[in-house]
């Protein structure tokens, strides 16, 4: 038998692992300082700032769930919120596009792509005269909903136009053939083999609005009581501020919040990168 031959490693190949470890470690430095600094009191973050100190001070996590605690349960709703309106109008103006034909249909279209490329700052003022103003819905959580739901709406649309498009036609055809009008090839067609890019676009709306700091905090004033996560943390750190525990309780916040975004990744992560593959193929 031939002795298999050991496969040489370029230079090149060292570089790209070394770059890449690299980012790895820029990546992962920001996380690991916000856990290490959420343990300590003053004293042992002069002592060793980028180290583990034992004992581990717990009071900053008990100190910061008493303030973000309230804040978990509104981020979730207004998330919740947000990504069911977003995936029940993107998917049906995208099985719309797909499949229907009407007149100014691609000129429709171009009209929504046209809108994710307005940055949003552009319309910040207008948006917060007509829901404060026209809609009076300053202070409330639609008012934080309505108009996020609605600017998420048009890259739904385009990714999962792509996604539905490359759905076997035959499917639809026999469907048809079968009886089922556009109401059930939608509910039984696309919804269950849309499935991956459908958690795909919730996952990364719900991360938008679990990361929202600016509009929240300019439509819910000083209804502290509906504060999402973002408006919350930063109420907070104000409070702390040049006092001894300015890092460790706002961070140790942090920590709590972030929590159920690696939970809710690991759980969907099949389903997200089978999402994002297919999505870039078909598109």
């Amino acid at each position: 038998m031939m002795k298999g031959r050991k496969k040489k490693i370029s230079w090149g190949q060292v570089c790209v692992f070394l770059c890449l470890t690299l980012l790895l470690l820029l990546v992962l430095f920001p996380f690991w300082l916000m856990i290490v600094k959420s343990f300590k009191t003053f004293l042992q973050e002069v002592d060793a700032p980028l180290s583990l100190t034992f004992p581990l001070t717990w009071d900053n996590y008990d100190w910061a769930f008493e303030e973000v605690g309230g804040s978990i349960a509104n981020s979730f709703l207004v998330c919740g919120l947000e990504v069911v309106i977003t995936l029940v109008l993107s998917s049906m103006g995208a099985f719309a596009f797909m499949r229907f034909e009407f007149r100014f249909k691609e000129l429709l279209y171009s009209g929504f792509l046209a809108l994710m490329m307005i940055p949003s700052v552009l319309t910040l003022t207008a948006k917060y005269v007509m829901v404060a103003s026209d809609f009076e819905l300053y202070g409330s959580y639609a008012g934080v909903i309505l108009p996020q739901a609605a600017g998420l709406v048009p890259f739904g649309i385009l990714l999962l136009r792509g996604y539905f498009g490359g759905l076997p036609k035959d499917l639809f055809d026999a469907a048809q053939i079968d009886g089922a009008n556009s109401v059930r090839q939608f509910f039984a067609i696309c919804v269950p083999l849309g499935a991956p890019m459908l958690v795909t676009l919730g996952l990364m709306n719900f991360m938008t609005a679990w990361n929202d700091y600016l509009w929240p905090m300019m439509i819910l004033g000083n209804e502290s009581e509906k504060y999402t996560i973002p408006v919350m943390l930063q109420s907070f750190t104000s409070d702390f501020y040049k006092t001894e525990w300015y890092y460790a309780v706002p961070l140790a916040g942090s920590v709590i919040v972030s929590i159920p975004m690696f939970v809710l990744f690991a759980i969907c992560s099949k389903q997200f990168i089978r999402g994002m593959t297919s999505g870039a193929v078909k598109m």
